[in-house]
């Protein structure tokens, strides 16, 4: 390259080769411009699109989030009414326990009460005896009213005793 002025015809050339090139650029630009446009045309449309998508995936997300706070409400009221129920069955545990003395305790009783009704039948059997043999010895010794009194406080005590077995065979 020189440093020589250019010319005219030469600048007149240079000219035009630089507007053939400016309206090549021109028309390139218009063209992408108008390309860009109508990509960004089919790019909001599709945000559009994901947009609504997200939504419901949200929406989805939001069902379950509700859901699932819903199953722990479940779960914490589940673990709280096991414990009081546990609790519970510990406390009747104790108390069946506590049955299961006062029950030997009654049956103890029963047998003592047994015996002692056994005593009480033999002893009157033996005062009968000796009752029917002092009547036989002697008529007048022996009043009919007193072996019946002694009959019926027999029949009481029998009586009671029928009554406490029964209480004590009851499941």
């Amino acid at each position: 390259m020189s440093d020589q002025p250019v010319t005219q015809a030469e600048f007149q050339v240079f000219r035009g080769t630089f507007d053939d090139f400016r309206s090549g650029f021109e028309a390139f630009q218009v063209n992408l411009f108008s390309h860009l446009t109508s990509i960004d045309r089919r790019f909001e449309a599709l945000e559009k699109k994901m947009d609504t998508r997200f939504d419901e995936v949200a929406g989805q997300f939001d069902a379950l989030f509700h859901r699932v706070l819903r199953l722990e409400d479940e779960a914490t009221a589940i673990k709280e009414s096991l414990a009081r129920v546990e609790q519970e069955v510990e406390q009747l545990g104790a108390r069946i326990a506590g049955l299961g003395t006062r029950v030997s305790g009654l049956e103890t009783g029963v047998a003592a009460l047994e015996a002692t009704v056994l005593r009480l039948d033999e002893r009157l059997s033996r005062v009968e005896k000796h009752l029917d043999e002092l009547v036989a010895a002697e008529p007048r010794y022996a009043l009919r009213t007193d072996v019946q009194e002694l009959n019926g406080r027999v029949d009481a005590l029998r009586d009671r005793l029928d009554a406490l077995e029964k209480r004590f065979d009851r499941p």
